[in-house]
């Protein structure tokens, strides 16, 4: 059990983005973690962060699973301001920026998708109702994205 375990760690979506959370979590099924670990992951592997302004909804960090809690450290881990020294995931004070780095990973993450993705179909406050393809439009950009070099 690693320390995002052991802390009985809350994380935090975005608010500014939370429609888009909530509108993919319904019509397509995907657990809220999930878009959450899919945003962070984009985020990460493009070297983009965004502060979160406002915090959205919360969930547990125990509710990840082993691979995903891996996932979790290792783009905690590659941050190229905090991350580079594993000592620090011993550091109880070390908890709250981790936090913070994996939330703005995920919010950078989602900001790709609104700015590459959703584009026109996202008015600033809610995609698009009468769109339907926002799955197809997610899997063709990640699809096309998956095998360039992030340098």
């Amino acid at each position: 059990m690693g320390f995002l375990q052991e802390a009985e760690m809350l994380i935090y979506s975005s608010q500014k983005y939370e429609e888009i959370y909530m509108k993919i979590n319904k019509d397509l099924k995907i657990t809220y973690k999930n878009i959450f670990l899919l945003c962070a992951t984009l985020g990460a592997r493009n070297g983009r962060t965004a502060p979160v302004t406002k915090r959205g909804r919360e969930f547990r960090a125990s509710y990840f699973n082993e691979s995903e809690e891996n996932l979790v450290y290792t783009i905690i881990l590659n941050d190229e301001t905090n991350g580079k020294n594993i000592e620090l995931f011993n550091d109880p004070e070390f908890r709250k920026e981790a936090r913070k780095i994996i939330e703005e990973y995920a919010e950078g993450g989602m900001d790709i998708l609104v700015e590459k993705v959703f584009k026109e179909k996202w008015n600033g406050i809610k995609l698009d109702e009468k769109y339907d393809n926002y799955d197809v439009d997610i899997m063709k950009y990640l699809i096309a994205n998956l095998n360039k070099v992030p340098f």
